[in-house]
């Protein structure tokens, strides 16, 4: 039996049949052979399968301003060895392209590949789980959005030695959010019977966005990700903004901050922030930045620069190495544990376990 099937042309229908034969005759691959592949419509892509091309050589383009590239429509995905590019490299604002979406699927990865051009490069939400490793993610830029991955309405997501740069957010975050309540209550609400998002964003390379327009934090939660995070032994280099949390709690921690610097000149540099905020001026159902535990982290700057280490607005019960920030101490509980994304096996499973947390208590 052949170990895979190969696309025989090169267009989205070319590689929807490919994959439609690959579950007919219960083949678990689809190679996508060196070549410009022209994406006029979404490709679903069944569950159990894997998709892989020969690296840079494999390019999947979108042919218009609004496609989705790759939908996944089962769990136990993968995708490898691809470069998958949107409608624009900058920061125009008709980009509508996705390059990847999984939404309430399980066990998807993103592995060895390079995504450029995207609002949405890779998009997992309604308790998606995932893992994106060793990708190249960059020139994400589309203003309002632009994200290298986005992670939102309870998913699970493991985000490791991948290498980020020129995107206007690198990771973004949310939670599950009814986006018409404001029309109705005034404030934005969370969807009820959804599970906290949880993400782990480790062991990467952030560099600079200074091509957005307002070079905004490489990695954040936005409000009403009322869930949980880590960030982890992570460089971040040649930005403004590192890391801006306005909801959740989490840790973090043993990342380097190198050479932080700007372009627009009348906003700070700053390596962590962590403040509660509005969605675009409307308030958030209990959005609060609470427990979360910061230590480890190295600062390499030239010498005479300006910058701060640290930013610290509105919040409860943040920890600088060790020391809890004035003005944040609250007498809401402190969790004692979370999920802990366990890297996928060689079965393709990313593992769920729970981080026991005794420096919260």
């Amino acid at each position: 039996m052949p170990r895979h099937v190969e696309a025989k042309g090169r267009t989205a229908e070319a590689v929807q049949i490919a994959l439609r034969k690959a579950v007919e005759k219960g083949v678990p691959a689809v190679f996508l052979p060196a070549g410009t592949y022209a994406f006029d419509r979404a490709v679903h892509v069944p569950g159990g399968l894997v998709v892989f091309g020969e690296g840079s050589k494999t390019v999947c383009q979108a042919a218009n301003r609004k496609v989705r590239l790759f939908v996944v429509d089962g769990d136990r995905v993968r995708f490898t060895r691809l470069k998958l590019v949107g409608a624009d490299t900058t920061t125009n604002t008709r980009n509508d392209t996705f390059g990847i979406v999984a939404s309430r699927r399980r066990d998807v990865r993103v592995d060895h590949c390079e995504l450029l051009g995207f609002s949405y490069a890779l998009d997992f939400c309604d308790e998606a789980t995932a893992q994106v490793d060793h990708c190249r993610i960059h020139h994400n830029l589309r203003d309002g959005l632009g994200y290298g991955v986005a992670i939102y309405s309870g998913a699970y997501v493991l985000v490791m030695d991948n290498d980020f740069y020129q995107n206007r957010h690198s990771l973004a975050s949310n939670g599950a959010l009814d986006w018409s309540s404001p029309r109705r209550l005034g404030r934005y609400v969370h969807k009820p019977g959804f599970r906290k998002t949880h993400w782990e964003f480790v062991h990467n390379r952030v560099g600079s966005n200074d091509l957005s327009t307002y070079e905004l934090c490489a990695v954040d939660t936005h409000p009403g990700m009322d869930g949980t995070f880590v960030v982890e032994r992570n460089v971040f280099e040649n930005l403004r903004h590192g890391v801006g949390i306005r909801d959740g709690s989490g840790l973090i921690c043993h990342n380097l901050f190198r050479n932080l610097r700007t372009r627009t000149t009348f906003r700070p540099v700053i390596g962590i922030s962590v403040s509660y905020g509005t969605h675009n001026g409307i308030p958030v159902e209990g959005c609060m930045p609470h427990h979360i535990w910061i230590f480890g982290n190295v600062f390499r700057m030239p010498k005479g620069a300006r910058f701060e280490k640290y930013r610290i607005g509105k919040a409860e019960n943040v920890f600088i190495d060790g020391k809890l920030v004035p003005g944040t101490k609250s007498d809401r509980p402190a969790p004692r544990e979370m999920p802990l994304l366990i890297p996928m096996n060689a079965e393709g499973r990313l593992r769920i376990g729970r981080r026991r947390l005794p420096f919260w208590r």
